[in-house]
C-alpha cells in the first residue's frame, strides 16, 4: 500500500527510480487481466459463430472481424498518448464502460448488421483499454523482468478463462434455452466482466502523470528506425494471418456443426494450453530475448489452417487449438514485451497505440479480403466444404512464407526500461 502523501507524489512526477516505485498490487493486476481476458475471449470464440447463427454471409463474417480490428485500433494511438500523459486509471475505466454497454447491445441484437454495429462500438472501447493496460504493465516493470511478469499475467488470464469455460460447457447443456440464447448468455457474462474492470480500475494507482506539454504525436514512434522495420515485417505477417480469421468460425459452425458446449470445449483447449505455456515459457522470453521468442512462438500458426482444412469432427479442432495455445502463450507475450522494450515505460502507450493503429488497418483489409475471396470462390465451386478447404490450404502456404520472412528480417529491439 502507498500512503496518501506518496500517492500525490507518484501522480505528479515524470520519472521514478525503480526502487522508489510503489509496491505492485499483484491482486489488482491479476484481477483486471482475468476479466479483460474473459471479455476478449468472446471475440475469438463465440461472437463470430453467434453472428453466423444470426444469418451472416461470408462477406459479413469477414466484415465483422475487420470492424472489430480497425475499431479497436484506429484511435488507439490517441488514447495511448493520452494515458502516457494523464495516467492509466481514467482510460481503463472509460474504455471498460463503453465496452460493457456495447456488449449488452450484442445480447439484444437480432441480425448481423446490428452485431457489426455494436462490435464497432465495443472495439472503440477496446482501443482505449488496450494501450492503457499495456502502459500500466510497463509502468510497474522493467526490461530485465518484464517478460516473466507479462507472460505469467497472461497465463493467469488464460487460466481464469479456462475455468469459466469449463463451468459453462458443463452447465449449458442443462439449460432449457435455445442455441441462440446460449450464445447470448455467454456474451452477457462478458458484459459483466467489463463492468468489473470498471470497478477495479478505480483501485489502480497511477505512478506518474506528466504535467509537461508533450511534443509527441501518434506518428512519433515512426521516427524510430528499428520500430519502423519491426512494423513493416510484423504487419506483413499479420496480413497473412488475418485472411483466415473469418474461415475458422465457418468451419466450426457450418462444416462441423458444433454445439455451444462443443464450442466452449474448443475454446478451453486453447486457453488451458495458453495458461500452461505462459507460466512455463515466461522466463524463456527473458532468457532468449523477445525477438527469438516471437519468431518461435509464431511458427506453429502455420499448421492451424491445414488442421482446420482436414477436420471432419468437432474434436479434431482440439489439435490446432492446442497448437494455438502454445503460440499465444509464448509468441503474444513476447510481442508485448518486444514493443514495451523498444518504447520504454515513458512512451509505452504511444508506441502500443501506433502499433495497434497499423495492426487494425492491415488486418481490416486482410480479414475483409479473405471473406470476399471466399464468397467469390464459393460462388464458383458451389460447395462450401470444397471452397473453404482450398482457401485454408492456400492460407497455410502463405503463413509459411511470412514466418520465414519474420525469421529473416525481424530486428532485435532495444533494451529500454
Amino acid at each position: 500500500m502507498v500512503d496518501s502523501e506518496s500517492r500525490s507524489t507518484y501522480q505528479t512526477i515524470d520519472q521514478l527510480d525503480e526502487n522508489n516505485k510503489p509496491k505492485l498490487k499483484r491482486w489488482l493486476f491479476i484481477s483486471i487481466q482475468m476479466f479483460i481476458s474473459f471479455a476478449q475471449n468472446l471475440a475469438f470464440q463465440f461472437l463470430p459463430i453467434y453472428n453466423r447463427k444470426l444469418g451472416a454471409n461470408e462477406i459479413q463474417m469477414g466484415l465483422l472481424t475487420s470492424v472489430q480490428n480497425v475499431g479497436s485500433t484506429l484511435f488507439s494511438p490517441i488514447f495511448g498518448k493520452a494515458s502516457d500523459k494523464y495516467g492509466r486509471r481514467l482510460f481503463l475505466a472509460l474504455g471498460s464502460i463503453i465496452a460493457a454497454g456495447s456488449t449488452v447491445g450484442m445480447v439484444i441484437a437480432e441480425n448481423p448488421n446490428q452485431i457489426i454495429f455494436t462490435v464497432g462500438i465495443n472495439a472503440f472501447g477496446m482501443s482505449i483499454i488496450i494501450p492503457a493496460w499495456a502502459g500500466a504493465q510497463a509502468d510497474y516493470t522493467s526490461g530485465e523482468s518484464r517478460g516473466g511478469f507479462v507472460g505469467r499475467l497472461m497465463g493467469v488470464g488464460a487460466a481464469f478463462v479456462t475455468i469459466s469455460l469449463v463451468a459453462y460447457a458443463l452447465i449449458s447443456p442443462q439449460l432449457d434455452i435455445s442455441e441462440l440464447d446460449n450464445y447470448r448468455l455467454i456474451i452477457a457474462i462478458s458484459a459483466v466482466s467489463f463492468g468489473l474492470v470498471v470497478i477495479l480500475s478505480f483501485f489502480y494507482l497511477d505512478i506518474k502523470r506528466s504535467v509537461k506539454k508533450s511534443k509527441t504525436t501518434i506518428f512519433t514512434p515512426l521516427k524510430d528506425q528499428k520500430f519502423r522495420q519491426f512494423l513493416i515485417v510484423i504487419l506483413i505477417w499479420w496480413l497473412g494471418m488475418s485472411f483466415a480469421w473469418s474461415y475458422f468460425p465457418i468451419v466450426i459452425s457450418d462444416v462441423l456443426v458444433a454445439t455451444v458446449s462443443q464450442v466452449a470445449w474448443i475454446g478451453i483447449m486453447a486457453t488451458v494450453t495458453q495458461a500452461v505455456a505462459s507460466f512455463k515459457m515466461a522466463d524463456l522470453i527473458d532468457k532468449m530475448g523477445p525477438r527469438k521468442s516471437v519468431v518461435i512462438g509464431f511458427l506453429p500458426f502455420t499448421l492451424i489452417p491445414l488442421l482446420f482444412a482436414v477436420a471432419t469432427e468437432w474434436w479434431h479442432i482440439l489439435v490446432p487449438q492446442f497448437i494455438a495455445g502454445i503460440g499465444f502463450g509464448l509468441g503474444f507475450a513476447a510481442l508485448q514485451v518486444y514493443i514495451l522494450n523498444q518504447a520504454g515505460s515513458e512512451k509505452a502507450g504511444n508506441y502500443q497505440g501506433t502499433y495497434n493503429l497499423f495492426w487494425g488497418l492491415v488486418t481490416f483489409g486482410g480479414s475483409y479480403a479473405g471473406g470476399y475471396a471466399l464468397s467469390k470462390y464459393l460462388a464458383h465451386t458451389g460447395d462450401l466444404n470444397i471452397a473453404i478447404r482450398d482457401a485454408l490450404f492456400f492460407i497455410a502456404a502463405l503463413r509459411l512464407l511470412t514466418n520465414i520472412m519474420l525469421w529473416k528480417f525481424l530486428p532485435t529491439p532495444d533494451k529500454n526500461g
